[in-house]
């Protein structure tokens, strides 16, 4: 399955919130374990193949970090080693949660896949028209959930058909259409689409969780949410707009050096966040509409009867001057007053005995 027991995943997403330190990287598994995550998520890059020498910071980079030195200046501290995966990974396996990556290029997505033998990848929203690194992924092979930020309806319909190797779905001026229903089936089981905003944190006004709705009507596949908001509305009402696998953000302390950290929740946050989705599954019951267990011992009292108005003697017409309806229910259902109106009473009746 995509998705375990068809509930809601949730990723605890540490990305670079470890700081390059092994040590902080394994205590927050052990947290989001805690927090009841599924699955727990990092990312994978070498420095030098991911950026320039030249390539600038990102304003949020430069917001939250305070500082303004180039990019591979921020990434080549939290560059961690390839032995650090196998570790991470290992670790995660002791803590029975799932492990994830996001590779950053096609080295490091090839070293996910052959080296770790991850059988999920989390491709980033950066890297959803890097086809260089997405020809490294077989389908057949590997299931992957993909982040949307800052692609439009036709940069993502491209991704699918090349990752799918055919042209499940046409493309015409951001309009896009099935071409290959017969394939979506399979799809269904391999992909799932994230709604994302790329910005750290993303302004309420930004969230454009309305998006979900539209991804999910467009390709008819699976969808999910990787969330930069603050706080933990936007996860939740992300669920019940269909979402199926949740991402956040974990940390221990937003106030952490780092570039993500501010936009990630700390563990008394997640916790909450992990309780409330789950409150919503169990809210959300079957659909069918049913009396439910907790009812049934309520409706005696809260339903009805027809009873006597007054004292009623054998051969008189029920009308509306002598029966009416009053509580608890067991004897004749109210629904059938009107049936009862003009009929002779086959006994006598003393006030409010049900008829």
């Amino acid at each position: 399955m995509i998705i375990k027991n068809n509930k809601i995943n949730i990723i605890a997403e540490i990305g670079v919130n470890h700081n390059g330190n092994m040590n902080l990287a394994k205590k927050l598994i052990k947290q989001a374990k805690d927090c009841g995550a599924d699955f727990v998520k990092f990312q994978n890059w070498k420095a030098e193949k991911l950026v320039t020498k030249s390539a600038q910071m990102a304003q949020y980079q430069k917001r939250n970090t305070k500082k303004k030195f180039k990019q591979i200046d921020l990434l080549k501290p939290l560059e961690l080693k390839e032995k650090d995966y196998f570790g991470l990974h290992k670790f995660s396996k002791n803590m029975k949660i799932e492990f994830l990556s996001s590779p950053f290029d096609e080295e490091s997505c090839q070293f996910l896949i052959q080296q770790l033998k991850c059988k999920i990848i989390k491709i980033p929203s950066g890297e959803i028209n890097n086809f260089l690194m997405l020809s490294k992924i077989d389908l057949k092979k590997q299931k992957i959930y993909i982040s949307t930020g800052m692609a439009n309806l036709s940069e993502i319909a491209e991704c699918i058909n090349f990752v799918a190797k055919s042209k499940v779905y046409l493309i015409k001026r951001n309009k896009i259409k099935i071409k290959k229903k017969s394939k979506l089936n399979f799809l269904k089981k391999r992909i799932i689409l994230m709604h994302c905003v790329t910005d750290y944190p993303v302004s309420d006004k930004y969230a454009n969780l309305k998006a979900i709705k539209t991804i999910k009507d467009t390709f008819q596949l699976p969808v999910g949410y990787s969330d930069h908001t603050q706080g933990i509305i936007a996860p939740i009402i992300a669920a019940t707009l269909g979402a199926k696998l949740i991402e956040k953000h974990l940390t221990y302390d937003q106030k952490l050096k780092g570039p993500d950290h501010k936009a990630s929740l700390n563990p008394h946050q997640f916790k909450l966040m992990v309780k409330n989705i789950r409150s919503f599954e169990q809210m959300l019951g079957s659909g069918i509409k049913s009396p439910q267990i907790c009812e049934i011992k309520n409706m005696k009292v809260a339903r009805k009867s027809i009873v006597a108005k007054r004292k009623i003697k054998i051969g008189e017409h029920f009308n509306f001057k002598n029966i009416t309806v009053k509580r608890p229910s067991g004897g004749k259902d109210p629904s059938k007053f009107f049936k009862v109106i003009g009929k002779k009473a086959k006994k006598n009746y003393v006030t409010d005995q049900k008829i």
